[in-house]
């Protein structure tokens, strides 16, 4: 059983599954939908030019959403493979922004004590009910969690324990540092955490790839934003006259 001393944060790492976009043609669909689509069984290789990242899927996703958490200062995307209704049944949360860099020890050069003291505090602070070091590949190391199944509620000014929350499912995520210096965070979201879809899930967190250095990434990126600003100038001059 672990603690956690804010009931928001705990809902919000045990919901944030239900938000995600239903597929639809129209052209005119909200800009924080990604619409995918028709859906197959194959190995699918999901490119994000929004975020900058290719990461290899298990299938196709049926819907991607931005923002799942509807925190302007996270960035990512949510990848739907499989839903019944608002909830997701299948799906990874990607989030490229998941963690401040001079806060976090190294995981491939930390120390052992450093390393150690970070993963007690997710099991102790954070509602995970384990997390290690793993291999992302070969040359990269990052931490793998799984979120606990029963948590202590505790009340943020008493410091006393209001209840105990039982959570439906229980996340995996995987936490690492890209070469080019991001921080991701990789969500499992399933309703089932058997070998199978764990192992897939590993292989899609290997295959990862940051494309924040890519230079027609960042071309698209710089033209994005000059896009947004001239849109944002034309409306600033209409609303003056």
């Amino acid at each position: 059983m672990r603690k956690v001393f804010f009931l928001t944060a705990l809902l919000m790492m045990i919901l944030t599954a239900t938000a995600f976009a239903e597929e639809t043609p129209n052209k005119d669909a909200p800009a924080e939908e990604t619409v995918a689509e028709e859906q197959n069984d194959e190995p699918y290789v999901y490119t994000s030019e929004d975020f900058q990242f290719t990461i290899t899927c298990p299938m196709k996703p049926v819907a991607v959403v931005q923002n799942p958490w509807q925190e302007p200062e996270r960035r990512g995307e949510m990848l739907v493979f499989a839903n019944e209704g608002f909830d997701v049944q299948y799906g990874y949360m990607i989030q490229v922004n998941a963690f401040e860099n001079d806060q976090v020890p190294d995981f491939n050069k930390g120390t052992i004590a450093a390393i150690g003291d970070y993963l007690k505090a997710l099991k102790d602070n954070n509602g995970f009910a384990d997390a290690r070091l793993v291999n992302i590949t070969k040359k990269n190391k990052g931490v793998s969690a799984i979120t606990a199944d029963k948590i202590n509620v505790i009340d943020p000014e008493t410091g006393e324990v209001e209840g105990e929350f039982v959570a439906d499912k229980q996340y995996i995520y995987t936490f690492f540092r890209t070469p080019e210096g991001r921080c991701i965070s990789i969500q499992l979201i399933s309703a089932s955490l058997d070998k199978t879809f764990v192992d897939v899930y590993r292989g899609s967190v290997a295959s990862f790839k940051d494309n924040s250095k890519d230079k027609k990434s960042n071309k698209k990126d710089k033209k994005d934003k000059k896009d947004k600003k001239d849109k944002k100038d034309k409306k600033d001059k209409k609303d003056k006259k």
